[in-house]
C-alpha cells in the first residue's frame, strides 16, 4: 500500500488527525474512515502514553478541548479511567465514546488506506513497532519524527524493524542533512521527508529539491494546515489562503512543485481541486 507514495501522477491526500467535525471526534476510528471517505489517501493521527504504559490513539494537550473530564491528563492516567471519559461534542454536550487504543485503532483500519504515526516519541516507541508488527501492517503505516541528532530514541528502535518505513519531519536544510546522515549510520532507509518552510526562496519551497527527491527514490510531503491561521507551514500557501484567496494560487503553487504529498484539514476541497486539475 505504501508503493502508492512513489507513483507518479496527482499528489496523494493526507487528512491531518483524520476528518472530525459533529459528532465525530479527531484521532478516533470514525476520524479517520470519514477521512478516506472524504477523498483522502492518508490518514495522520497521534500516540500519547499513559500512566499504566499503554497507547492512546490522542495528541496530548488536547484534553480541555475535545475530552470530558479534562483532567487528570492522557499521559497521567490510567487505561482503564480514560475508558470512562468521552469525547466532547462540537455542538456541545459529550459523545457515546472515548479514546481509542492503539491496537483496536489500528484493527479497524486494517487495509482501509495509508495511516501517518505522528508523535510516537509521546508512546513507548518499541510498543507502538510491536503493535504494528503483531497486526501486519508495516505496508500500511508510515512513521515519521524529528531527528535532532546523533543521541535518538526513535531511530534506535527502527533500525530493529527494516520493515518500518520512515519519513523525517525537517524544517532546515541543516535538519535534512542531519536526519539522513543519522539514518544512514542505522541502516534506516530515508523513505521520504516531510518539509516546512516559510519563505518561497526556501531549498524546500523549490521544484528542483522535489525533483532531486524523486530522482533519489525519495517522496516529499508538504504540509498545508494551518495551526495557528498565520504563519503557516508552506510559505503562506496553506489550506485558509487557498479556500479564501484562490486555489491556484497556492495549492497550485504546491502542486506545480511536484510534491507527492499534501497534508490537509479539507480533504474533500483538495480532492475537488485536484480532481479538476488533473482530469
Amino acid at each position: 500500500m505504501l508503493d502508492k507514495l512513489y507513483e507518479t501522477g496527482r499528489p496523494l491526500i493526507a487528512v491531518h488527525r483524520g476528518k472530525n467535525g459533529g459528532a465525530i471526534a479527531e484521532n478516533t476510528v470514525y476520524s479517520a474512515l470519514n477521512g478516506f471517505n472524504c477523498g483522502a489517501d492518508i490518514v495522520e493521527f497521534d500516540v500519547q502514553g499513559t500512566l499504566d504504559g499503554k497507547i492512546a490513539v490522542f495528541h496530548g494537550g488536547m484534553e480541555r478541548k475535545i475530552l470530558f473530564p479534562s483532567f487528570p491528563p492522557v499521559a497521567l492516567s490510567l487505561m482503564s479511567e480514560l475508558k470512562k471519559r468521552k469525547f466532547r461534542a462540537q455542538y456541545c454536550g459529550t459523545l457515546r465514546y472515548g479514546i481509542f487504543e492503539l491496537e483496536e485503532y489500528l484493527e479497524a483500519l486494517k487495509g482501509k488506506g495509508i495511516l501517518n504515526f505522528d508523535r510516537i516519541w509521546c508512546a513507548d516507541i518499541g510498543k507502538c513497532l510491536e503493535t504494528v508488527k503483531k497486526l501486519d501492517m508495516f505496508d500500511q503505516v508510515l512513521f515519521k519524527g524529528q531527528v535532532r541528532g546523533a543521541k535518538n530514541k526513535l531511530l534506535d528502535y527502527l533500525r530493529l524493524y527494516p520493515d518500518a518505513w520512515f519519513m523525517p519531519i525537517c524544517k532546515s536544510a541543516a535538519m535534512y542533512e542531519t536526519a539522513k546522515a543519522e539514518c544512514l549510520k542505522r541502516g534506516i532507509t530515508v523513505r521520504g521527508t516531510e518539509v516546512l518552510f516559510r519563505d518561497e526562496g526556501d531549498l524546500f519551497a523549490s521544484a528542483e529539491f522535489v525533483d532531486s527527491e524523486r530522482k533519489a527514490g525519495r517522496f516529499v510531503w508538504a504540509n498545508s494546515i494551518d495551526l495557528d491561521g498565520d504563519p503557516d507551514m508552506c510559505a503562506e500557501h496553506g489550506d485558509l489562503y487557498a479556500m479564501f484567496d484562490g486555489e491556484d494560487r497556492h495549492w497550485g503553487f504546491l502542486t506545480e512543485r511536484g510534491y507527492r504529498v499534501i497534508q490537509t484539514d479539507w480533504p474533500e476541497v483538495l480532492k475537488k481541486y485536484l480532481d479538476a486539475k488533473y482530469r
